[in-house]
């Protein structure tokens, strides 16, 4: 997920603004919300009566993308430069695959948008809300 960025924020506030984005992406996913507000879909019967469902220990009605919570801790700043922030997974990561699974409903099949659970991206509206006290801040450094 590529994030634009006022160009005159320091690389120390480049991260600590993608820490940020990331720790609400991550609470927001733990609520069972995907990045536009809407609750994630639930399992389908034929995987709840499932023994992966049962040996997974997953619940019913809690769906929020922490099994192990290796995925969501692996989300991480990818790359930053003025005006722009990249998050997201290593390329060919584990996690990578798993977010890809969640995102376009896939789990190792063919995509099903009924099934996907969006979690890797923020609204502007809640963007600008995090952004807005480097915004007051005012500019870092410039890099030259």
């Amino acid at each position: 997920m590529r994030l634009e960025i006022p160009e005159d924020l320091s690389p120390e506030q480049r991260a600590q603004l993608a820490d940020d984005v990331i720790e609400y992406i991550v609470d927001r996913t733990k609520k069972g919300y995907d990045w536009r507000g809407r609750k994630f879909p639930g399992y389908s019967p034929d995987y709840i009566k499932s023994l992966d469902f049962k040996i997974a220990g997953k619940s019913r009605s809690r769906i929020d993308l922490t099994l192990s919570g290796e995925m969501l801790a692996d989300l991480k700043l990818i790359s930053h430069k003025p005006g722009s922030l990249l998050i997201g997974f290593e390329a060919g990561s584990e996690s990578n695959a798993k977010a890809e699974g969640n995102i376009l409903g896939s789990y190792g099949g063919s995509p099903k948008r009924s099934r996907a659970r969006d979690f890797l991206g923020i609204t502007d509206r809640d963007f600008q809300r995090i952004l807005e006290p480097y915004e007051m801040e005012g500019a870092g450094e410039s890099e030259e």
